[in-house]
């Protein structure tokens, strides 16, 4: 200012990652539950919430009123996952189940978060996520097949139905299933 007038006027904007619109339609449609936890006090995150479609907008939170916020989330019955990039982000990152730090985080935010984007893309929330998914659905099967397999091929071979060498084949084949089974965790994701 130069007597009492303005010379110039600055203004700052949070600016939309160009995939957010994307990501946050995708996680809606999987049925989770989103809401904007922000430090800042000003009209910038109900701004930004209404224009992702966010409903659930907490503005003006100091870190351990996330950190409040997350744990009441958890004692609910809840699973958390938070993305942060902020210095007042890693104390709520550190708390979350599962935690994500884009590429352009503090070095605390980084250090204390599950994950790091790398190369910030917001994608990758969903694919961790749904990878994670896929790995408790297998684990399941596995869990399934072996209890199957041992509550009838155990029986079976301590009574002398099936032949010692048959059942230890059996075993082994059984463990080979569960191996391939599991190898399917590499297979390139559905689009």
């Amino acid at each position: 200012c130069c007597e009492n007038r303005p010379l110039a006027w600055v203004g700052l904007d949070d600016h939309l990652r160009p995939e957010a619109h994307e990501v946050i339609e995708s996680a809606r449609e999987a049925g989770l539950n989103l809401e904007l936890l922000t430090g800042d006090s000003s009209r910038q995150g109900p701004e930004l919430a209404a224009r992702l479609g966010i409903e659930s907008v907490f503005n003006g939170m100091r870190p351990e009123e996330k950190m409040r916020r997350v744990r009441a989330l958890q004692n609910g019955g809840g699973v958390v996952s938070i993305v942060g990039d902020g210095l007042n982000d890693a104390p709520v990152l550190a708390v979350a189940d599962a935690s994500f730090a884009v590429a352009g985080a503090t070095d605390l935010a980084r250090t204390e978060a599950d994950f790091v984007i790398v190369d910030g893309d917001l994608h990758q929330v969903l694919h961790t996520w749904r990878k994670a998914r896929q790995c408790r659905r297998i684990i399941r099967q596995n869990l399934c097949w072996a209890l199957f397999y041992n509550l009838c091929a155990i029986p079976a071979a301590a009574m002398g139905v099936v032949a010692p060498w048959v059942a230890a084949l059996g075993m082994s084949a059984s463990s080979l299933l569960v191996v391939l089974n599991s190898l399917r965790l590499n297979r390139a994701p559905r689009p």
